[in-house]
């Protein structure tokens, strides 16, 4: 399996700055005045940087729209409820 993933480094300065790597930035097409939005994930001691959307709206428009292809809200609920007893 190929991996899609840019892996680079940029080191920490005094005053706690790093510089983006240039790749990422153009790959990722990063400009002045973006912004980012730093994760830290404590259970895999990982740092998620995100870009941040201009629109969150527009950002997670149809995000979960896979989960409902085989079947339909009232379905699932209905499903759900045969178990409650």
């Amino acid at each position: 399996m190929m991996d899609h993933a840019l892996r680079l480094e940029s080191e920490i300065k005094q005053r706690y700055q790093t510089t983006i790597p240039k790749d990422i930035r153009e790959k990722a097409k990063l400009d002045i005045g973006d912004e980012l939005i730093w994760k830290y994930d404590e259970l895999r001691d990982e740092i998620i940087i995100i870009r941040k959307p201009i629109k969150f709206s527009e950002a997670f428009w149809g995000l979960g729209r896979k989960l409902w292809e085989k079947e339909t809200a009232d379905e699932y609920v209905n499903k759900e409820r045969e178990g409650w007893e």
